[in-house]
């Protein structure tokens, strides 16, 4: 399953699902038109997808002086 969010469009709201199943939402902006639902859930989703790829990536620190 991937861990990855994607943002799907419905008739009355923007729901920030699962990738591998959309069925299976964490979050959902209803759709208005005094509250920008669309960003609000693409934002969520990029900001989580952009911080699990950092999460993936191995550390270029060096390592502490004390070894740990």
């Amino acid at each position: 399953m991937s861990s990855r969010l994607v943002v799907v469009e419905e008739a009355e709201r923007f729901v920030v699902a699962w990738e591998d199943d959309p069925g299976d939402w964490l979050c959902a902006f209803a759709k208005s038109d005094r509250f920008p639902a669309e960003r609000w859930a693409s934002d969520m989703a990029r900001t989580y997808n952009a911080r699990l790829e950092l999460s993936r990536t191995p550390s270029r620190r060096r390592p502490a002086a004390s070894g740990r």
